[in-house]
């Protein structure tokens, strides 16, 4: 009888729990699909989400699709993550360096790649002739032309 009322408890606590919202979104890769466009997310370095208040990973496969959805609804930011384009794992959004590059092959064309370190984004601007590295604010607020057609969708 002791155990059952335990196992009980510890089920209520477990349901009463509030969800982590303060680490990044899990991601399938290569199976989820893009919660925005519904293209399957299979490049990592380009993804980008959030965990929403009910503790549900929402994830892009374009870093552009977060910043568009980010313009609609700036109360997601502070839960904001991207991947690092070297392969560095999750990055808060806010705290990750930006460059855009028009030539770069991005899922839906932003153009956009994201970095833990600024001094890579600036080798990468640099090795490719891209714009200068942006922080999150200057990209949020004045995407310049970056993914701007994301902008105007859905």
């Amino acid at each position: 009888m002791r155990t059952t009322a335990l196992v009980a408890l510890a089920l209520i606590l477990a349901a009463c729990a509030r969800p982590d919202l303060t680490g990044p979104p899990q991601v399938a890769f290569g199976r989820q699909e893009c919660a925005r466009c519904g293209m399957i997310i299979s490049e990592e370095r380009y993804a980008a989400g959030y965990v929403s208040e009910t503790g549900q990973s929402v994830a892009y496969d374009d870093v552009g699709e977060l910043l568009a959805v980010l313009s609609k609804q700036p109360g997601l930011s502070a839960r904001a993550w991207v991947r690092d384009f070297n392969g560095q794992g999750w990055v808060r959004a806010k705290e990750a360096s930006f460059v855009v590059s028009p030539g770069l092959a991005t899922p839906m064309g932003s153009g956009m790649a994201a970095f833990a370190d600024s001094a890579r984004a600036a080798e990468f601007s640099q090795a490719r002739a891209a714009g200068p590295v942006r922080a999150f604010s200057q990209v949020i607020d004045n995407p310049d032309g970056a993914g701007a057609h994301l902008l105007d969708e859905r």
